[in-house]
């Protein structure tokens, strides 16, 4: 007879980014172009728990932003596959031990910031036909450039009195699900923190 366990907390935690990496890696191998975004906020006033609220609220700012470079008409059916995704979550500092007096400066929050894992559509390619791009794919996404040019040239549009910065790196090994999601994964948020767009 074999019986069953319940996974820890910590296993469940482990189980739940593994499937995040999994999902992640699969829309890479359908050609979903994978970013991993480092949000660095200006001091944000209240709690942490109003801080990373505010963090998330700006984050689904950005990725309706982003949707509407990307698609003109992101709720129609037909244009879903084209719709940008984000998975993420709020990221708590790690003392280190290594640093000096230098390094303890204060920072904004604490340290407190946001990190995603963000896939795009393949961009339109600047020199096929664009009616030859859309007979091979169907509707086509309206970013002609990589995502890192695309905040690097738009940054106005994103950024804030909140929102200090995005950091923008092409992901070229792995999903990057395991680092974006730790603070989840040791156990320092809840799931209910995890934003996926």
């Amino acid at each position: 007879m074999t019986t069953y366990r319940q996974p820890s907390e910590t296993e469940r935690r482990e189980i739940l980014v593994e499937a995040y990496s999994h999902r992640i890696g699969e829309l890479m191998d359908e050609g979903r172009r994978a970013y991993y975004l480092n949000f660095m906020f200006n001091q944000l006033p209240g709690s942490r728990q109003t801080q990373m609220h505010i963090m998330a609220q700006e984050v689904e700012r950005v990725h309706w932003i982003l949707m509407h470079h990307i698609v003109r008409r992101p709720n129609a059916e037909r244009f879903a596959h084209l719709r940008p995704l984000f998975f993420g979550c709020p990221d708590l500092p790690v003392f280190k031990w290594n640093r000096g007096k230098v390094g303890q400066s204060a920072t904004a929050n604490d340290g407190l910031h946001f990190n995603v894992v963000a896939l795009v559509p393949p961009r339109t390619d600047p020199v096929l036909p664009v009616e030859f791009q859309y007979w091979l794919r169907g509707p086509l996404s309206r970013l002609t450039v990589p995502l890192d040019q695309h905040f690097q040239e738009n940054g106005r549009k994103y950024l804030n009195r909140r929102l200090a910065r995005i950091d923008v790196t092409p992901i070229t090994e792995g999903t990057m699900a395991d680092y974006t999601l730790k603070t989840f994964k040791h156990g320092r948020i809840d799931e209910g923190s995890v934003l996926v767009l």
